[in-house]
């Protein structure tokens, strides 16, 4: 997991990175971190390759970190290029 400050986030979008949800629906619609894309882990193997471009920088996150691990795994075996884990939305929730 990398941790990274807001700035950062902000320089790695607008660079071009996509930033990733993979908490459930429910979880994303009561609260996400603002321009992600929800993709709930359990569909990643699934949507990846349709939602997702497999040569962008991809910031994947959940709420704590935990689903972020299994995601960046998932991403990084399906060919994807870039994955970053930054962790839980906890840390990252009051960027805007």
């Amino acid at each position: 997991m990398t941790m990274l400050d807001c700035d950062m986030i902000r320089h790695m979008l607008e660079s071009g990175a996509a930033l990733l949800d993979v908490r459930n629906t429910d979880e994303h619609h009561r609260g996400a971190l603002p321009s992600s894309k929800n993709i709930p882990l359990p569909l990643l193997p699934v949507l990846a390759h349709d939602h997702l471009d497999k040569d962008q920088q991809v910031l994947v996150y959940c709420h704590s970190g935990a689903r972020a691990v299994m995601a960046e795994r998932i991403l990084t075996g399906l060919g994807f290029n870039d994955v970053t884990n930054i962790g839980g939305m906890l840390h990252y929730q009051n960027c805007s």
